[in-house]
């Protein structure tokens, strides 16, 4: 809470002028506090009663009934919730385990975490990754430190509380050490517990900026700062609190050996009565009605009621994503599902070319022309319903879904030019290079790529720069020799006497490997096992070749109004396409064992694949 002026205490105008109570400034409820009871609030508002919340919300009793009086249901674990529910995860952050059982059990997951805390969280998993042991410096089992040593496995942290912790490790000076802080722990004994690893140990790595919260360092220097004053020192806050008895613990270094933490008015201790001078504070987690209710006690024993001076906090956070509340972009039929991420697919692409000031329009007009407003966005529907079952975000597979729309529509782009197939008409409309010129198609497919790589590696894709820079290796990879265009080389230039295994060969890059991205990438964007990873590829790679070989027989025996484009190319060209070599019959019977092969990759994945599943059986049987 922002600290006070001295409106409060106007008025009061002491029975005893010997008698004050100094209330600490700032004090109660901080930024993240009030964003993660928010949350639980407008969870209630928007989806109804039950909204159910793994673990206290925060830790405050008072909170805590309040928000049960309005139907949210506290629990201890996710196999208590039912299938499907609404459910609030709390601000002190859960372990990765935490959320996969979630995912399990098909929660709409709202993840109420304090932004300071996933701070930590992000710098734990980086030092991890960068092979360093990392000391905690928190309590052993405080939910925080729990949540936070569930982001690695188990080893990789060891947790310190005192000097005695950090003396009991069995490491050497030469280990690699980074070192992160629960964001609630003592201030002055964490700087000490760095020193002293700083001390001991050769190659040290910390946070770039202090983990203790910025309202936990205000609260004990706002509480330091009076103490001294004072014969009493009174926390308001809840024993479950452990920034409430830092407090406590803060007030009695500072030179007040009297000072006990309450729960609230009815819970003064009989010190007060005979207290000439009491300083109150309150934690982070503590709602304003308590320390108002502490105060009119106070007054009701004759003392006058001074605001302390203090610093003013005026930090404001993100609020809580409730994309879990919204209508699944995945929900109802194929169709439904296609035509609302066709409209966010064109939203997204349109954003990233972007308006500014100084670029060419006529690129621009080119590159809207090419990749917005047609195509059936099988792809970037592949990573969305890849993303929703491994629990990833809908708004980041639609990033990576434009990304990949911007590379296939670049490939149509290019494969139309008079150098490659020489076509005249995409999508029942003229190819870019007809309705513009070659030259303006050539570059507009460039700037395309260039689009496509630069809206993976935008912070905005994904927090996580490890998995940014993986899903640009990996679109990469599927561009380049071994992919898209390796495939269309073996295109251009096959064999004499091409074999079953060229053709399959030069399919699985042209066609398949950018669908086998759009599977990687939504898998990358949740959380998956490594035999559930390897299960998705196999259903990846499977249906790349399904999706081709449907593409050749409809070059045989399709509709050129229907297609959207030429017909018998291949033929007319004296390429040889799986329709040719294995008759339509053929290709057909081997695209429904693919097919099969594609739902059995599916099979441990349960009814959540049905998206999935719905894809195979489109790739297999569409028109166009």
């Amino acid at each position: 809470m922002a600290a006070r002026s001295n409106s409060q205490a106007e008025g009061d105008k002491p029975l005893n002028a010997s008698r004050r109570v100094l209330l600490a400034n700032p004090r109660g409820f901080c930024a993240g506090v009030e964003r993660a009871i928010e949350a639980v609030e407008q969870a209630l508002q928007r989806a109804g009663a039950p909204v159910y919340v793994r673990r206290a919300i925060v830790h405050n009793r008072l909170v805590v009934e309040a928000l049960e009086r309005r139907g949210a249901v506290f629990v201890q674990d996710v196999a208590e919730i039912p299938e499907g529910a609404v459910t609030v995860l709390s601000a002190h952050g859960s372990a990765r385990s935490v959320k996969l059982a979630a995912q399990g059990r098909h929660l709409r997951v709202i993840d109420a975490i304090c932004p300071l805390v996933a701070k930590v969280h992000a710098e734990v998993e980086t030092w991890y990754r960068a092979g360093r042991h990392i000391l905690l410096i928190g309590h052993a089992g405080h939910p925080e430190v729990v949540g936070t040593l569930g982001q690695v496995p188990a080893g990789a942290i060891s947790v310190l509380a005192s000097p005695r912790d950090l003396d009991a490790l069995d490491l050497a000076p030469n280990t690699s050490i980074a070192y992160a802080v629960q964001t609630t722990f003592a201030a002055r004994e964490a700087d000490g517990l760095i020193a002293a690893i700083k001390a001991r140990f050769h190659d040290v790595a910390g946070p770039r900026s202090s983990d203790i919260c910025y309202a936990t360092t205000n609260r004990q220097q706002a509480i330091e700062a009076i103490a001294p004053l004072c014969d009493l020192v009174l926390v308001v806050g809840d024993e479950m609190s452990s920034n409430a008895r830092r407090l406590v613990e803060v007030a009695r270094t500072a030179g007040c050996r009297e000072a006990r933490l309450i729960a609230g008015a009815d819970a003064l201790p009989a010190e007060a009565a005979g207290a000439r001078s009491i300083g109150l504070t309150a934690a982070a987690s503590t709602p304003e009605t308590a320390i108002a209710g502490v105060c009119e006690a106070l007054r009701a024993l004759g003392f006058s009621i001074e605001e302390a001076p203090g610093e003013s906090e005026r930090v404001s956070f993100r609020p809580v994503s409730f994309e879990a509340l919204r209508e699944s972009a995945l929900s109802g039929s194929l169709d439904d599902r296609l035509t609302r991420l066709r409209a966010d697919i064109d939203a997204e692409i349109d954003r990233a070319i972007g308006t500014a000031r100084g670029r060419d329009r006529r690129l621009a007009e080119a590159m809207r022309y090419a990749a917005i407003g047609g195509g059936k966005r099988f792809r970037a529907l592949l990573v969305a319903a890849v993303a929703d079952l491994v629990g990833g975000s809908y708004a980041q597979a639609l990033r990576v879904g434009a990304a990949i729309e911007c590379i296939h529509a670049q490939s149509l782009v290019h494969d139309d030019l008079p150098c490659m197939d020489d076509d005249d008409l995409r999508r029942g409309v003229p190819t870019l290079h007809r309705k513009f010129d070659e030259a303006t198609a050539v570059l507009a497919g460039d700037a395309l790529i260039a689009l496509a790589f630069e809206i993976l590696a935008d912070e905005a894709t994904h927090p996580d720069a490890a998995v940014r820079a993986g899903l640009v290796l990996s679109l990469a990879r599927a561009v380049g020799q071994d992919g898209l265009a390796g495939g269309q080389m073996m295109d251009l230039f096959p064999p004499a006497r091409p074999s079953r295994q060229d053709l399959f060969d030069c399919e699985q890059r042209k066609t398949g490997a950018l669908i086998r991205f759009a599977v990687e990438a939504g898998a990358m964007l949740g959380h998956c096992s490594t035999d559930e990873r390897a299960r998705l590829l196999t259903f990846a790679e499977n249906l790349g070749l399904v999706f081709q070989i449907r593409d050749d027989m409809l070059d045989s025996i399709g509709d050129a109004a229907v297609v959207g484009k030429a017909v018998g190319k291949d033929a007319g060209a004296g390429r040889k396409n799986a329709a040719e070599m294995l008759g339509l019959d053929g290709a057909a019977r081997h695209a429904s064992r693919l097919e099969s092969m594609c739902h059995e990759a599916l099979d441990n994945f349960g009814p959540k694949a049905s998206p999935l599943r719905d894809l195979a059986r489109f790739a297999v049987n569409r028109m166009h």
